[in-house]
């Protein structure tokens, strides 16, 4: 099977650090299990600066840097300076995660609004993809609706859309922009999401562990490690009744194309 890209976990949580596990053995079981490559992602201005150092020291793990919306409020303009100053690191290929989160409430809205600016103009100056956290509250889709109404003002829709767990009609809304499609562990329990998969385009999709978040079943009462992501590829396949190594292949390719413009 074609190498799985895992597009976005967090090396970084302190969970790792609570069971003794360091970034350099995560990398090593999840090489072993077919992922090789590794999105390390940052949510505030440690976890971004920790992110960068586990990628320099593992050939097989890059870092994204950026802050998360639910943290929005407790950074001041010094903290994007800092951001930027990571971003130009040579095993930076992303900006986040950043987005907007409403599931919590609307206190800190107009921060969060400010902060996913400010990261999104970051993001263009340095042609680095953006790693987008949205999240409503169930049965309002005004998170998603804002966030593509700030890109389209900025004129920047290089991106991922991480964690999806929405409607199909609000996938083809970033679809429609270019923005790719996260799939994470949720996909192995969640009917709904399932159905939407089942309708994707595959070149529109990319997959993630977000670990140690959303671990996929049979393990979901364990904490999630990039180790686990197959499963995942696994649930897609059998969905949309293709051969798991395509999938691999596939989402592999969509995420090289976005992370690594270049190669």
């Amino acid at each position: 099977m074609a190498g799985v890209y895992d597009t976005h976990c967090h090396l970084n949580d302190n969970i790792y650090i609570e069971n003794e596990i360091t970034s350099s053995e995560m990398a090593s079981e999840a090489k072993k299990s077919g992922v090789d490559i590794i999105n390390n992602v940052g949510y505030d201005i440690k976890s971004s600066k920790v992110a960068l150092v586990q990628a320099q020291k593992n050939k097989h793990v890059w870092a994204l840097v950026g802050i998360h919306p639910t943290h929005a409020q407790f950074f001041t303009d010094e903290a994007y300076n800092t951001l930027e100053i990571l971003a130009n690191a040579d095993k930076v290929v992303g900006i986040g995660e950043t987005g907007l989160d409403y599931s919590r409430g609307l206190e800190f809205k107009a921060q969060q609004i400010s902060s996913f600016t400010k990261q999104v103009k970051l993001a263009k100056k340095m042609s680095l993809p953006l790693m987008l956290h949205v999240k409503d509250i169930e049965g309002s889709t005004d998170a998603y609706e804002d966030v593509l109404s700030i890109l389209k003002k900025e004129k920047y829709f290089n991106a991922v859309l991480h964690a999806f767990n929405e409607s199909l009609e609000i996938a083809e809304k970033f679809i429609e922009k270019g923005i790719l499609i996260s799939i994470n562990g949720q996909v192995t329990r969640d009917k709904n999401l399932k159905k939407v998969v089942k309708e994707l385009p595959m070149n529109s999709i990319v997959v993630e562990s977000d670990a140690p978040y959303d671990t996929p079943k049979p393990y979901n009462k364990k904490t999630n490690a990039p180790k686990y992501l197959p499963l995942v590829v696994d649930a897609i396949a059998n969905i949309k009744k293709m051969n798991r190594s395509d999938v691999a292949e596939i989402t592999r390719e969509n995420a090289i194309r976005k992370f690594f413009p270049k190669r």
